[in-house]
């Protein structure tokens, strides 16, 4: 039996009884995203160079969605990005200033934590997210879709572990004027 809706806005709510718990928290957290990014003023966002294929990286792109400087956090400015990695694709040992949350959207995310913090809730089953682990320490995770991390000022390498894209969407509050990506 097919299950796939072609008949439902994936991002307008509905009241439907055929929406899972899954797609009720993806459309409550992507709802709750775009309502924060306007609820920040967002402006035009700065795009970086390295926004458009990061330095060092192999089969990434990387596309800007949308940022703005919160009133209520001076000197950040919180964005999102939706990078992909092609099979075979890396981005290899580099840092990022402030806090990240990043999703797994499609494919198997290998991610090895090499400093700061970052902790791991591993997609819903039964409707209920597992509860947030503290990530390994050089150790690479591989994630799945419906995963993913809180991390603070990671230093990290990541790379696609499969045989299909990795899609992955950053929510990043960082420092303003910062780079997003620096590389060892």
């Amino acid at each position: 039996m097919d299950t796939a809706r072609t008949d439902v806005d994936p991002i307008a709510p509905t009241l439907s009884a055929d929406l899972t718990r899954r797609e009720v928290v993806v459309r409550l957290g992507v709802s709750s995203l775009a309502a924060l990014l306007l609820a920040a003023g967002q402006g035009p966002m700065r795009v970086a160079a390295q926004d458009a294929t990061p330095t060092g990286a192999v089969g990434v792109t990387a596309q800007p969605m949308g940022g703005g400087q919160p009133a209520s956090a001076p000197g950040l400015e919180l964005t999102l990005r939706r990078i992909t990695i092609a099979p075979g694709g890396r981005i290899p040992h580099h840092t990022h200033p402030g806090a990240l949350v990043i999703f797994v959207e499609a494919g198997t995310f290998g991610y090895t934590t090499l400093g700061g913090t970052a902790l791991l809730t591993r997609a819903a089953v039964g409707g209920t997210p597992t509860p947030a682990e503290p990530m390994p320490m050089g150790t690479e995770v591989a994630l799945k879709p419906g995963d993913w991390l809180y991390t603070e000022d990671p230093v990290d390498d990541v790379r696609n572990a499969g045989d299909d894209d990795v899609v992955v969407l950053v929510a990043g509050l960082t420092r303003v004027g910062e780079p997003f990506t620096t590389f060892a």
